[in-house]
């Protein structure tokens, strides 16, 4: 786990740990691994290159840790106990990445959607249909931090919209070039570590474009929480359709405020199991592999209009990027009926585009009584052996619009051609 330390001999710096006691997937204590490698506490900023090496090192060190099991001692002076009320604080994302980053393609987040037959259900997509793929420039954030609700683009009001979606994710710890990518599947799972991530989405954009509009939903910032920490994938091998051994429980519950049951329990909204994927991560690699060599490009704008990658133009994914795997069914967003379809393309003027802003209308209208997000709902989302994620709703505090109303068209021209990859 990547955590701020407290401890006399770290305090307020950022340590690589290995988490010893938990609660329900709620981390309570951490060890942390400085004395098996002294760059695994640190005061400097953790990201870039020096970042992955740390990285490594954190995986090399929690090995050696566990076996020798000197985390058991609760006495240990490098252990440490998480309060409950301190975990927003103290727990970071697995991995840092910079606006900076994200902007130059150095780092990339790449969110693979509609991977569950159940959720291709729900959203009226063809089950038989491609593997959705799309960036989402979006800083990680951690699994206790809040989410803020978002503005809407152009206007001065919340996001209306406001879906979870839990998703198994991970980061790659080595370039992966799709031009030559992992011959099979034990050189890509030896490449790469996982942890929990819930890919966060403002349903607006994508019903009014079901193409193009996922960046620009899902780019608001903190639509990222990430942890609470990391296995690397030579000890956790997810088992999905087509790989993996590890058949892994995923699920999400919400304590919604404004129905919160009569319990006082939180709503299961999301059950599912990895072998319910339809592509596993060395499936998702490879589908991308094959259309960066059929020349495809996937370029989405984000909110604020700028063009959006998937990749440099040289078919490079840098070690340290973030790849979501899909979410299962039970989120928020439904596709309408048969006659509910035919209602709205006669209120929008049998036109299909004013069919789908009637639609948002209605949704938006209907909120109250749908399952999307509200401020001060609390959200639980969980893969089995990789933790549980906490996290509130949170109102804006600054209500200004948000990003821009006209998208355009974007220009491959315009990608990156190159970065320096180690």
């Amino acid at each position: 786990m990547r955590y701020i330390s407290s401890l006399p001999a770290h305090r307020g710096q950022t340590c690589y740990g290995l988490v010893t006691h938990d609660d329900n997937g709620i981390p309570t204590r951490v060890r942390a691994l400085s004395d098996y490698n002294p760059k695994l506490c640190h005061a400097a900023e953790d990201s870039g290159d020096i970042q992955l090496q740390r990285l490594q090192g954190a995986f090399e060190a929690a090995d050696v840790a566990a076996l020798r099991e000197q985390h058991k001692d609760s006495d240990d002076a490098l252990s440490e106990v998480l309060p409950n009320e301190q975990l927003a604080e103290s727990v970071l994302p697995p991995v840092a990445i910079s606006i900076a980053e994200l902007d130059s393609l150095q780092r990339v987040v790449i969110g693979a959607g509609i991977n569950y037959a159940e959720h291709r259900d729900e959203v009226g997509v063809d089950p038989a249909g491609e593997l959705l793929l799309f960036p989402k420039p979006v800083q990680p954030t951690g699994a206790y931090a809040p989410v803020r609700a978002g503005m809407q683009i152009g206007e001065a009001r919340p996001v209306l919209l406001l879906d979870y979606e839990v998703e198994l994710g991970l980061v790659l710890l080595e370039d992966i070039d799709l031009s030559n990518p992992p011959a099979d599947y034990e050189t890509f799972i030896s490449s790469v570590a996982f942890f929990v991530a819930n890919d966060v989405s403002d349903r607006e954009p994508i019903i009014l474009d079901d193409k193009t509009g996922y960046t620009r939903a899902k780019s608001h910032p903190t639509y990222l929480p990430t942890g609470p920490w990391m296995i690397h994938g030579r000890h956790l091998r997810p088992r999905t359709v087509s790989e993996g051994e590890h058949d892994l429980a995923i699920g999400l519950s919400v304590y919604e405020t404004s129905r919160l049951a009569e319990d006082g329990t939180a709503e299961v909204r999301q059950l599912s199991r990895s072998d319910a994927m339809l592509r596993g991560p060395w499936a998702i690699i490879r589908t991308m592999s094959d259309r960066f060599m059929s020349s495809a490009i996937v370029c989405m704008r984000d909110a604020s209009g700028q063009a959006r990658y998937l990749h440099n133009a040289d078919g490079i994914i840098p070690a340290g990027s973030i790849i979501l795997t899909g979410t299962p069914g039970g989120t928020a967003i439904r596709a309408p009926g048969l006659w509910e379809k035919a209602e709205l393309l006669l209120r929008g003027g049998f036109s299909l585009q004013g069919a789908k802003q009637v639609f948002v209308e209605k949704s938006e209208q209907n909120v109250a009584d749908s399952d999307y997000l509200h401020t001060g709902d609390r959200v639980d989302g969980w893969v089995a052996f990789l933790g549980r994620q906490r996290w509130i709703v949170v109102a804006d505090a600054n209500r200004e619009s948000y990003g821009v109303e006209g998208m355009g068209t974007c220009d491959p021209g315009s990608r990156p051609q190159q970065v320096s990859h180690k």
